[in-house]
């Protein structure tokens, strides 16, 4: 069933912290480092992209955070270098155990993981990596994110111009939602994409439940992988929608990507 971060005092965002100065210009979205119902309530160091300047790096050594920016280059088999639009790149390590195939320079990608002072030598030991270590020299005693989880990050406008980029791939992507008729789906949009239909949002099996406080116009980041409408047409039945419901998504949603969700949680980026 799809991982919700919805306490029952309403609709509370993850808490966490951002990389730091080094990040500057990165967009931290969430930094889902608690348990329970109780830990997301308290909204501890619940921090936005705006306020990453403020926050010393020694102050996220150990955090979990999740950033989204562009890829600069790959550093060996496992890493590669994040690029905030100021400040110096930030180092990830892929240590979710399958590869990850860097994308254009002008596609953004999201990592979520713990920040370390990186040592190769306690890297590869706690991971189980085989790092490079002579392409890492510059990197020792600095923060680096250690990434459980990867995904392209396009924008709602992005996915739908150019949606073969990203078929059957882990994606993370961040909108404004409009709640639809048809049960458990909502469609996600963004500031100046001019387009009435949007981006549909599914779960992967009649399990997937929408957050019941989710709000039209809320932004949030749904995680997913990326299907083509046309071949979801024919498991739509499975999910539990009637004839109507169907034809309804046939009508609207033809030739368009739609995302399978596995996660849907609030972004951290406060709305405006």
């Amino acid at each position: 069933m799809i991982k919700q971060s919805y306490s029952s005092r309403g609709w509370t965002k993850r808490t966490g912290a951002s990389i730091g100065a080094i990040a500057l210009g990165l967009t931290a979205l969430l930094l889902p480092g608690c348990s329970n119902d109780k830990e997301i309530a308290d909204g501890r160091t619940n921090t936005t992209a705006e306020e990453v300047a403020e926050v010393s790096p020694d102050q996220t050594i150990g955090k979990e955070v999740t950033v989204r920016s562009q890829t600069a280059q790959a550093v060996g088999n496992s890493g590669f270098l994040m690029t905030p639009k100021e400040g110096e790149p930030i180092l990830v390590i892929n240590a979710t155990g399958t590869p990850f195939t860097l994308p254009g320079t002008d596609m953004p990608v999201q990592a979520t993981g713990k920040v370390a002072s990186f040592v190769v030598a306690d890297i590869e030991k706690e991971f189980g990596l085989a790092l490079e270590d002579e392409l890492y020299v510059d990197y020792e005693r600095k923060p680096a994110i250690i990434a459980q989880s990867l995904a392209l990050a396009p924008t709602p406008e992005g996915l739908y111009e150019a949606p073969a980029g990203y078929f059957d791939k882990p994606v993370a992507v961040e909108g404004e939602v409009r709640k639809l008729a048809i049960p458990n789906t909502f469609a996600l949009f963004e500031d100046g994409w001019v387009d009435d239909i949007g981006v549909l949002v599914i779960g992967a099996n009649r399990d997937f439940k929408v957050p019941g406080n989710i709000q039209e116009g809320e932004k949030v980041v749904v995680t997913g992988v990326t299907r083509n409408v046309n071949i979801l047409a024919r498991e739509a039945k499975a999910l539990g929608w009637n004839d109507d419901q169907i034809a309804e998504f046939e009508k609207r949603y033809t030739n368009r990507p739609v995302i399978v969700a596995t996660e849907v949680y609030p972004s951290a980026v406060d709305n405006k």
